[in-house]
């Protein structure tokens, strides 16, 4: 599956709807073990609340193995891979903690949004 992602979020990849608008189109395909092809062409700006929604996400339901071997990315920017990497460490570490951790997490940035 190839996806060009400016067609979907237009030239910023920032908010949290864009990256649902990716992860609504890729999850499935991924868990099912397919190939999934993302180009960035086009985008200028991204953020880490586009890579959580549209890809951290993602390892809910697929082992980081999984992830790293089916969803590619073309024409992503050397800032976007950097913003992706910490995205996507921060996301293994979540799905790999117990559920009371994850809870803690989560009221803190609940917490913070609220207060922010």
């Amino acid at each position: 599956m190839y996806i060009k992602v400016k067609d979907l979020v237009g030239e910023n990849a920032m908010t949290l709807d864009d990256g649902a608008a990716i992860y609504n189109q890729i999850h499935d395909p991924l868990v099912q073990g397919q190939v999934v092809q993302l180009d960035f062409e086009g985008v200028e700006v991204f953020a880490s609340p586009f890579f959580n929604a549209g890809v951290g996400h993602l390892l809910a339901d697929l082992q980081p193995d999984a992830l790293n071997n089916h969803l590619k990315f073309e024409h992503l920017s050397d800032f976007g891979i950097r913003v992706l990497r910490r995205v996507i460490d921060n996301a293994k570490e979540y799905y790999a903690a117990n559920q009371s951790h994850r809870n803690a997490i989560d009221r803190i940035v609940q917490d913070n949004a609220a207060n922010g």
